[in-house]
């Protein structure tokens, strides 16, 4: 029996039904839940892609304002990033509104402080309005002198009062005398030049009256009325009143008022002589002066240093010398070295041959005390 079963499974097509049979046996089996079997997977494990999304700069909601980073103008084209799998409904951003191109206005919100969020937005603030200027406030102000740019003497003579002897010729006999004093207080200053004939000159010469006041500025003396008044001479009477807020002075004479324009530095007949102790003589040569019938620009020249003898004694001083435009009228000063160049010998020829001559006999810098 056994020996049939045996041929039985040997043939060909025994084999096939007996195959078929196990394996109709294991599918049921399986299928029923009796046998687990793992069977190797075919197809590929599904890999999460995680696309970061980068939109333009700003990102704008109603509560903030998110700075993304700037992509690079060399980079790729990106595609449409694919949703990450993992990205779960709690992440859920609260964004409402985003800007897709750069280009864009985005309107600022009242809440959000855009220039501590987002650093590469620059914000220009309006300067603040330049505060009006009325025509009360011009006329208040006063104008001021250029600066030249001088050295200017700090620790000039506050008071100078010299006394000089007079002569008609030169190196002559005394004639008269005469005093010039200078006097400052404060920012004002005064000059006053009195000239006496005596003995016989008095027949001849008048007294000399000049008188010069106005205040001192980081440029020197800057004189606002000038005074010549020769005798008690209508026509040899002159004076100089200076407007220097409109750069003008009004020369009156007998015949009338004219008026000049002129400079920083402008000096009159009798200040030029006391300005050379704020700036020394050789630094400017060329002054602008008023005398009361005209202004003139007078240039001197340096004509060396020079000891002098005079009732004042041995002074040590600097020559400087101005000829007039016809070579006729020419002005000498001495001025002294050892006194902040005070002017201790003054010369003047006039047209018509006539000499004046004032040499000093005594300076005094110190002011006197009022009683």
């Amino acid at each position: 029996m056994l020996n049939k079963i045996a041929e039985f499974v040997k043939t060909s097509n025994t084999k096939r039904l007996g195959l078929a049979i196990v394996i109709s046996v294991v599918l049921h089996v399986y299928l029923m839940g009796g046998i687990n079997i793992h069977l190797p997977s075919q197809k590929q494990e599904i890999q999460t892609i995680e696309a970061t999304l980068r939109p333009p700069k700003i990102v704008a909601t109603q509560e903030k304002i998110i700075d993304k980073p700037t992509e690079s103008k060399t980079s790729q084209p990106k595609k449409e990033p694919k949703q990450s799998i993992k990205e779960t409904v709690s992440q859920k951003p609260q964004i409402e509104e985003v800007v897709e191109n750069s280009e864009e206005t985005v309107e600022p919100l009242q809440t959000t402080d855009l220039t501590s969020v987002i650093p590469e937005v620059v914000t220009t603030e309006q300067p603040d309005e330049a505060p009006s200027v009325t025509s009360e406030d011009i006329q208040e102000i006063e104008p001021q002198p250029i600066d030249t740019g001088l050295a200017v003497n700090e620790n000039a003579y506050q008071y100078v009062e010299t006394d000089f002897d007079v002569r008609t010729e030169i190196d002559g006999a005394k004639q008269g005398s005469a005093k010039i004093t200078y006097s400052l207080n404060g920012q004002q200053y005064q000059l006053k030049s009195v000239m006496k004939p005596q003995g016989l000159a008095a027949l001849i010469i008048g007294d000399l009256l000049q008188t010069s006041d106005g205040i001192l500025t980081k440029n020197g003396l800057q004189p606002d009325n000038y005074l010549y008044q020769y005798s008690d001479k209508a026509d040899k009477t002159y004076s100089a009143k200076f407007d220097w807020s409109n750069k003008k002075v009004n020369l009156m004479t007998v015949k009338g008022t004219k008026t000049a324009e002129i400079a920083d530095g402008t000096q009159d007949l009798l200040s030029f002589m006391y300005q050379f102790m704020f700036i020394p003589p050789l630094e400017r040569m060329q002054i602008s002066i008023a005398t009361g019938k005209k202004l003139a620009t007078y240039d001197y020249s340096f004509d060396g240093e020079q000891n002098i003898n005079i009732p004042l004694g041995e002074i040590k001083t600097l020559h400087i010398v101005h000829t007039g435009d016809d070579n006729d009228e020419k002005t000498e000063l001495w001025l002294a070295l050892d006194y902040q160049y005070v002017p201790v010998k003054i010369r003047k020829t006039e047209r018509n041959g006539k000499i004046y001559e004032l040499v000093a006999r005594q300076i005094n810098t110190a002011r006197p005390v009022l009683n």
